[in-house]
């Protein structure tokens, strides 16, 4: 008994076997997608147990020609009419300044000593181009909000009448939505070696554009001052601080002598010990001419001669005055009324006094030093661009945008579909 083929396959078998030869391409695309000129469908791949017109859906979803036509050819027709017909037009403005170092006179350095690199202004252009990367990012980013002018609100510039439904920055936009927004109209670029800086600032007005763009050179600007301050408060403080520390050590030593001066009752200790000291050696030298005299008269003399007694007398006065002068210069015992104490005491306070004014004077050289350091730190902007008010709407570039949506679009379906077909083609 010959068995016949289940009704569904009856009309199926004969268009297979009649089917002509195929391409590989064609072949693996047949297995994927609908063919509707065979006058049949061929499911995708796991379709053979869905119900006949959800498979045929699912097959009509994926069939190659459908899905580029909805995902290639209305999408990009869509993005065409928009940008041709319905974009606003946006005005760009553009400025140009460059980030400069202050140059500083070497002249005085170079004949103190030998020109370092950093004093000849090697680091000049490299910390110059560095500023000029930290300005483009502020310009870019939301700080540069708070530096902008009452009267030109970005919430209020972006929502004008003239922008279109698409372009239009929404009406309760956050700070994020908004810093979002502004860095899609605000474009940098920063030229390194040279430290120049390219603005161009997009909106939907000329005058708009104008004034943006001139408010954030200025915003800029404030903000380059601001760090040159603050390096130079940088590059200073220590080297103030230093000096205040060492003329407080002055003037601390000088209040020490002045106190040591007024107890003492000497000015000078040592200019004491050489007056004390010449008195003591007139005195040695006066008792050696008595204690001559004496010798001599003292050969012819009976000793109660009044003449002897008279010499026996200055000698012996002779002899309390050396001994009080020489406690005057030195004490065995240790007193610090004598000369020689003082002079320890007031040698102290004198060597502490010279090494304060020497640190002063040190401080005072390293404080100019950093004062020359701070003036070659100095950066300002100098504007050789300014912007002008644009005469003609440059953006949304229209032709150039819809050709890359298309082209776009064209890779990402061509990919697309590719994938399909080869995880088709390995799966039957």
């Amino acid at each position: 008994m010959e068995l016949e083929p289940p009704p569904e396959l009856k009309d199926v078998a004969p268009l297979a076997e009649a089917a002509p030869p195929r391409g590989r391409l064609e072949r693996v695309f047949g297995r994927a997608v609908v063919r509707p000129e065979a006058g049949g469908v061929r499911d995708l791949p796991g379709l053979a147990a869905a119900p006949g017109f959800f498979a045929q859906a699912l097959a009509a979803v994926f069939s190659y020609r459908f899905s580029f036509v909805a995902l290639v050819l209305l999408p990009a027709l869509a993005a065409a009419v928009y940008l041709v017909a319905l974009a606003s037009d946006q005005y760009a403005a553009e400025a140009r300044f460059a980030v400069r170092a202050a140059q500083f006179d070497s002249a005085k350095s170079s004949s103190d000593g030998p020109k370092t690199a950093l004093s000849a202004g090697g680091g000049i252009p490299s910390m110059a181009s560095q500023d000029a990367y930290v300005i483009a990012s502020y310009i870019r980013s939301a700080a540069v909000f708070a530096d902008l002018p009452a009267s030109l609100d970005p919430r209020v510039i972006y929502s004008r009448p003239e922008a279109d439904f698409w372009a239009r920055l929404p009406a309760k936009a956050s700070l994020e939505t908004l810093a979002d927004y502004w860095r899609s109209m605000v474009t940098t670029y920063v030229d390194g070696p040279s430290g120049v800086v390219t603005v161009s600032v997009r909106a939907f007005r000329p005058d708009d554009a104008r004034d943006l763009a001139a408010a954030v050179v200025a915003a800029s600007e404030k903000l380059v001052n601001a760090m040159s301050a603050r390096a130079r408060r940088d590059a200073m403080r220590d080297a103030e601080a230093e000096v205040k520390r060492t003329e407080a050590m002055v003037s601390e030593s000088l209040a020490d002598e002045r106190a040591y001066r007024n107890r003492s009752g000497w000015t000078d200790p040592a200019a004491q010990a050489t007056a004390v000291s010449t008195l003591l050696m007139q005195a040695m030298a006066e008792r050696i001419r008595l204690q001559n005299d004496y010798f001599v008269d003292s050969r012819a003399m009976s000793p109660e001669a009044p003449t002897l007694v008279t010499l026996k007398s200055h000698i012996d006065a002779l002899d309390g005055q050396i001994a009080r002068l020489k406690d005057q210069l030195t004490s065995a015992a240790g007193d610090k009324g004598a000369v020689s104490a003082s002079i320890a005491e007031f040698e102290t306070l004198e060597i502490k006094r010279i090494f304060a004014e020497k640190l002063y004077t040190l401080s005072q050289e390293a404080l100019e030093r950093a004062r020359q350091r701070a003036e070659r730190q100095m950066v300002y902007i100098s504007v050789f661009a300014p912007p002008l008010t644009p005469e003609e709407a440059r953006y949304p570039e229209r032709l150039s945008l819809s050709a890359i949506i298309f082209i776009s679009l064209l890779a990402v379906w061509g990919i697309g579909a590719m994938t399909v077909a080869t995880v088709a083609d390995h799966t039957i």
